[in-house]
């Protein structure tokens, strides 16, 4: 993509990682498009979930139902790529199975670990979530299918949780000696704005809320805005796929999409000139 005049070529950075949870900043977007990213991460990249049960033994204290609701819920290795996890959005195909084949000698706590595909690789990211308790004697087994699917079929597909697009903040410091700066510093909330040598400064410009209290607090010292092409995206990830996959597969996915919204129009507007 060129970059025209007045405009500036769309970007992406990391700003943060700390463990699953990501910021991100973006850069030379509109808010439609920014939304669309963050929309397409919840809801529309393809991730595989336990969808059905079978279950040949279960004479634990737990209803299948139970166990089968709780172990659709974690989240399932999805070894695909991100034009492999495109396809399946618009054409699903992708099928895996596994075994949960557990025989109690005591009291214990089955974990996720115990989720094995055929090749008795575990199943998943998160092996120490619980599934069910169970006592001596008791026995559980099942076969299980996972399937692809998207969020906006069911949370349990979700790639991301939490994932929110919200706009960089813009903060001017209209005069850093103003006379009394520690009441601009103690007004902001978040910590935003700092003493530097007796002077008011921007410290931490991302844990600006844009609440404006400084403003108020200060008139005439300090100005607080926002960008209106550049967005923090933050998201956590739910352990089926890595962030850079689901990225790419979000925009793969938006890309498609416009795509074919192009060629049809190009189609209408062929069909208008044919006539």
């Amino acid at each position: 993509m060129t970059e025209s005049a007045g405009q500036k070529a769309p970007s992406l950075s990391v700003i943060s990682k700390q463990g699953a949870e990501y910021k991100l900043l973006i850069d030379g977007v509109s808010v439609a498009l920014a939304n669309s990213i963050r929309r397409a991460l919840v809801a529309y990249v393809p991730t595989l979930a336990i969808d059905e049960a079978l279950f040949a033994e279960n004479n634990t204290s737990f209803y299948r139902e139970y166990i089968a609701h709780r172990l659709s819920l974690i989240p399932i290795k999805t070894d695909m790529s991100y034009e492999e996890l495109a396809d399946n959005f618009y054409e699903p195909k992708r099928e895996v199975s596994m075994v949960l084949d557990v025989k109690s000698d005591g009291d214990t706590t089955v974990y996720a670990s115990e989720l094995k595909f055929p090749d008795g690789q575990v199943a998943t990211t998160h092996p120490k979530i619980p599934i069910i308790s169970m006592v001596k004697g008791q026995s559980l087994r099942a076969e299980l299918t996972a399937r692809v699917g998207t969020g906006r079929q069911h949370a349990k597909w979700q790639p991301v949780s939490a994932a929110a697009s919200v706009n960089y903040p813009m903060i001017k410091i209209l005069n850093e000696n103003c006379g009394d700066c520690k009441k601009c510093v103690d007004a902001c909330p978040t910590g935003a704005l700092g003493l530097v040598d007796g002077k008011l400064k921007v410290v931490d410009p991302l844990a600006c809320t844009l609440c404006q209290a400084c403003e108020e607090a200060c008139p005439g010292a300090v100005e607080v805005g926002s960008y209106p092409d550049r967005f923090v995206l933050s998201f956590e990830l739910n352990g089926q796929i890595d962030a850079r996959t689901a990225l790419m597969a979000a925009l793969e996915i938006l890309n498609r999409g416009l795509r074919s919204i192009l060629s049809q129009l190009e189609v209408l507007t062929y069909e208008k000139k044919a006539d």
